[in-house]
């Protein structure tokens, strides 16, 4: 740090404050702030590497100074103690033109006392660039697109507030992997998983029908088999069009909290509907399903 003020941003809240020394918002920036003290307090770590959390605004800002070097001395070798030279001497005693001792500078050792650390005081310019209720800097999970308005209207770090929402690939990839890490096997099947479109099928319990199968392998040889399920589809989607697959709708929200909300809601249902117990109708034997819900 040098004697320069630090210019600094602050966002304010009810219950905390967070603060960055990047007002130029640049990409490969070194904060100054790692490691001091705000109000006699260490800073916390957020998820954005140049914005810090601390309790309230900072009155006093200050870094850890290290000791200095003090009583610098050169001490004589113990092994050319015996030669009559002076044990301790100065720098200026060697001194090229006035110093006597130039030419045995070899036969000593530098030596010096440190002082303590020592906490030193830090000049600093506060900005306060927005003060809310509450906001948290968390760890955005999402490319997240806003309006060209928004950006250029909001900082960075505060666009988690504005409106925004997904691309249709994104959202494509959020709903196809949750369904494949939380499908119910006993209920549901994949039967389409591609990049480019994704269907699930309900399995429908019915009464064991019977089939007839050749395994003779030279010779014809049958054997009576049964299926106890069929399959119907429950939801398909497409990140773009494909053949007749629904285009997918993208997420979106008031802010990303909402928008992860809306994310969640919208996959509870699904799961929910995906891996519902579904049995044939006894009266209508296929033309109709109804919930066996356990």
């Amino acid at each position: 740090m040098t004697d320069n003020k630090i210019k600094i941003i602050a966002i304010k809240t009810k219950s905390k404050v967070y603060i960055s020394d990047n007002v130029d918002l640049g990409s490969y920036f070194h904060t100054k702030l790692s490691g001091v003290l705000v109000n006699g307090e260490p800073l916390k770590n957020t998820y954005k590497k140049d914005w810090f959390e601390t309790s309230k605004l900072p009155d006093l800002i200050q870094k850890q100074a290290p000791g200095q070097q003090i009583n610098v001395r050169y001490e004589l070798k113990e092994t050319h103690y015996n030669t009559g030279l002076p044990k301790v001497l100065q720098y200026s005693d060697f001194d090229e033109d006035t110093g006597q001792y130039e030419a045995v500078y070899g036969l000593y050792d530098r030596k010096y006392d440190m002082t303590e650390p020592s906490l030193e005081e830090v000049k600093f310019e506060l900005n306060i660039i927005e003060e809310l209720d509450e906001f948290e800097i968390v760890r955005s999970d999402f490319n997240l697109q806003h309006s060209i308005l928004d950006q250029l209207t909001t900082h960075p770090v505060l666009l988690s507030t504005k409106p925004c929402k997904l691309s249709r690939q994104e959202s494509y990839s959020i709903v196809r992997n949750y369904v494949k890490s939380h499908i119910d096997n006993k209920w549901a099947a994949i039967t389409s998983d591609y990049d480019f479109c994704f269907t699930v099928s309900k399995k429908v319990e019915h009464e064991p029908e019977s089939y007839r199968v050749n395994v003779g392998k030279r010779k014809p040889k049958y054997e009576t088999r049964y299926t106890r399920s069929r399959t119907v589809k429950v939801y398909e989607v497409a990140p773009k069009t494909y053949d007749r697959y629904p285009v997918i709708e993208p997420f979106e929200g008031k802010n990303e909290d909402d928008l992860k909300n809306n994310i969640q809601k919208f996959l509870d249902e699904l799961m929910e509907r995906i891996n519902k117990p579904l049995v044939e109708c006894e009266h209508c034997k296929g033309f109709g399903v109804i919930s066996d819900e356990v």
